[in-house]
């Protein structure tokens, strides 16, 4: 008897029917995750903006006063570590011009140069200039001001999506905002979010001290000490 003999597969056919049912099974999901989506980021949702300020210092000047008072000098003291902390550009001291007491105001000058400088401000860090002030203003301050920057995110909205219906698979509005607000809010120089710093200039008398060594075939790397081997304690030694 002979035996029936069963069709025999296209194994052609087959691969273009697999292809075809994975095309509609990724048409399915074209609309999850797409370029829009892979290039989100909460960089570009919830930007911070950051802004070049003025910070001020006012100090009232008296006819006839010569010098600072004790008040005064705190706050000078203050103004100078929030510059070196935060400040850009040049410390400016600008003085009343046309006021009576403008030249109680001059000769308090240089008593603040000189706070600025105890402080821990160069002296060629620190510029002068002076502004048009009322002709009645009998205690026209003297102004020490100078560039800063702060940074501000987008404000974060109340949660409204309902995060257990994504049907696009997309991230929620808000979205990484709380962490650009953290970022705003703590970073120590604004001016950091715009750009790298630039390079502190090269120590030369420690380059003299190292090339002077390497002539005379010395060590010129700094000596360690016990302190330096990094051990917490010598109990177990």
């Amino acid at each position: 008897m002979d035996k029936i003999m069963k069709p025999v597969k296209s194994t052609a056919r087959n691969g273009r029917a697999s292809l075809f049912v994975l095309a509609i099974a990724l048409s399915g999901c074209g609309g999850f995750n797409g370029a829009e989506n892979a290039e989100f980021s909460s960089l570009v949702s919830h930007p911070i903006s950051v802004e070049q300020k003025t910070a001020s210092l006012s100090i009232e000047v008296d006819r006839g006063q010569i010098a600072m008072t004790p008040s005064d000098r705190n706050e000078i003291a203050a103004f100078a570590n929030a510059y070196r902390d935060k400040g850009h550009g040049r410390m400016t001291i600008a003085t009343p011009a046309g006021a009576p007491n403008s030249g109680a105001a001059a000769s308090l000058v240089s008593d603040i140069r000189a706070a600025l400088m105890e402080a821990g401000i160069a002296k060629d860090a620190i510029t002068y200039t002076a502004y048009q002030a009322p002709s009645n203003q009998v205690n026209a301050p003297v102004l020490v001001s100078y560039t800063h920057y702060i940074a501000q995110a987008t404000p974060c909205h109340g949660l409204t999506e309902d995060l257990a219906y994504l049907p696009e698979n997309n991230e929620p509005a808000n979205f990484g905002c709380a962490t650009q607000a953290n970022l705003a809010a703590l970073v120590a120089d604004p001016a950091d979010l715009l750009g790298q710093r630039e390079m502190d200039a090269a120590d030369a008398d420690r380059r003299s001290t190292v090339l002077d060594k390497y002539r005379k075939g010395e060590m010129t790397a700094t000596k360690r000490e016990d302190q330096d081997s990094g051990a917490v304690s010598k109990v177990n030694k």
